[in-house]
C-alpha cells in the first residue's frame, strides 16, 4: 500500500510540475483573475444573483446555486483539517507561486469545489449558458495548479466535492421547494 501511495504522490507532483511550467503572460492574467474572483465561490454567487435579478426573481434560481456553493465550500474547507497536506511551494522551495499564497492546507481545493458546484448548478438552471459557465468553472479550478498553490489531485478532489455537493442539493431541491 505504501508503494501505491508513493506512486500516486509522485505522479501528482510530476503532473503539477508539467502544468506549472506552462507560462504565457496573457493566460497568467486570466488565471489570476479567475482565482481571485473565485475566492469562497464569489464568482458563482454573483453570477447566480445577477441571473436571479435578470430572469424574473424566481427564488429557487438563487437559493439552489447559493446552497450548493456554500455547502461545497464548507465541506472542502472542513476536509482540509483531516488531510493537512502541504502546498506545492512548501514541499518544493523552487516553486514560486504567481499569487498571494494561502495559509490553509492544500487538499482539497476549496476554489475547485465551489467552481464545480457553482458552475454545475448554474448550468442546470441556465442550460443555454452551460458551455461558457462550465468552461469558466474548469479554468478556475485549473488556475490553482497553474498559479502554483495546489497539486492536481487537490483540484480533482475539490471538483469531486463540488459535483457531489451540487448533486445532493439538486436532488433535494424539489423536496425543499415543495415545503415552501
Amino acid at each position: 500500500m505504501k508503494r501505491f501511495t508513493r506512486t500516486i504522490k509522485d505522479f501528482d507532483r510530476a503532473l503539477f510540475r508539467a502544468i506549472f511550467r506552462i507560462k504565457w503572460p496573457p493566460l497568467t492574467v486570466v488565471m489570476r483573475t479567475l482565482t481571485v474572483a473565485g475566492t469562497a465561490g464569489a464568482t458563482w454567487g454573483v453570477l447566480a444573483a445577477v441571473a436571479f435579478i435578470s430572469t424574473g426573481l424566481e427564488l429557487s434560481r438563487l437559493l439552489i446555486p447559493w446552497t450548493a456553493i456554500a455547502a461545497s465550500w464548507i465541506f472542502a474547507e472542513g476536509t482540509k483539517y483531516l488531510f493537512n497536506r502541504a502546498r506545492p511551494y512548501i514541499s518544493d522551495t523552487e516553486i514560486a507561486p504567481l499569487i498571494k499564497t494561502p495559509s490553509s492546507s492544500s487538499f482539497p481545493s476549496g476554489h475547485s469545489a465551489t467552481a464545480a458546484s457553482g458552475a454545475l448548478a448554474l448550468s442546470v438552471i441556465y442550460p443555454v449558458f452551460a458551455p461558457a459557465i462550465l468552461l469558466a468553472g474548469l479554468l478556475t479550478a485549473l488556475s490553482r495548479i497553474y498559479l502554483g498553490v495546489h497539486y492536481p489531485f487537490d483540484v480533482l478532489a475539490g471538483m469531486l466535492i463540488g459535483v457531489a455537493t451540487c448533486g445532493i442539493v439538486l436532488a433535494l431541491a424539489p423536496l425543499a421547494l415543495s415545503l415552501t
